[in-house]
């Protein structure tokens, strides 16, 4: 009998071990990009929310769940660039660094663990390879993103961006990073 309850104990240890895991996702790799999905009589674009750490559909008229940051591309010139937006109220990104190589951009963003930024912009524009972005949150939390790929083109003639980048997420508001 006492086995049997050792047993059960250890398995509900190592069953909370990794639903905690699970759930508590706070860096990662992801990709985003501006397509519009039609979703019943309007669209919907993919968005990424940090606390989840996941890429989620938003739409404006019927989603409860607000992501945190889109890819947008911005045509200017015949030109095509990304950038990134978010439905916060206030100011949210901030540029940490912009490197030549891929090398560099990834020993910033590895060994950046305070954030010491005081001053934000509205969006993060252009957002190009090699660059590190730190955003705030609407819950004044941090996260900071390395771009690794930028893809901009038309698509249906219409703009298209899309990004992949890797981000780390700071879920308890302080400015430090683990």
């Amino acid at each position: 009998m006492k086995k049997i309850i050792y047993i059960i104990i250890f398995a509900a240890i190592i069953q909370s071990s990794c639903d905690k895991n699970n759930n508590d996702k706070t860096s990662g790799e992801n990709s985003l990009n501006s397509e519009l999905i039609l979703s019943g009589q309007t669209y919907s674009i993919q968005g990424f929310s940090f606390e989840s750490g996941s890429v989620i559909l938003y739409n404006p008229a019927s989603s409860t769940s607000i992501p945190d940051i889109f890819v947008l591309p911005d045509s200017q010139n015949n030109e095509i660039s990304a950038y990134l937006d978010t439905e916060n109220p206030f100011e949210s990104f901030a540029l940490a660094g912009t490197f030549q190589t891929s090398g560099d951009a990834l020993d910033f963003f590895n060994n950046y663990k305070k954030v010491e930024i005081n001053s934000y912009i509205p969006f993060a524009k252009p957002v190009l390879e090699n660059q590190v972005w730190i955003f705030k949150t609407r819950n004044n939390k941090y996260a900071k993103l390395l771009i690794l790929k930028v893809n901009t083109s038309v698509k249906n003639l219409e703009p298209f961006a899309e990004i992949t980048f890797k981000w780390a997420y700071q879920p308890d508001g302080s400015t430090i990073f683990p």
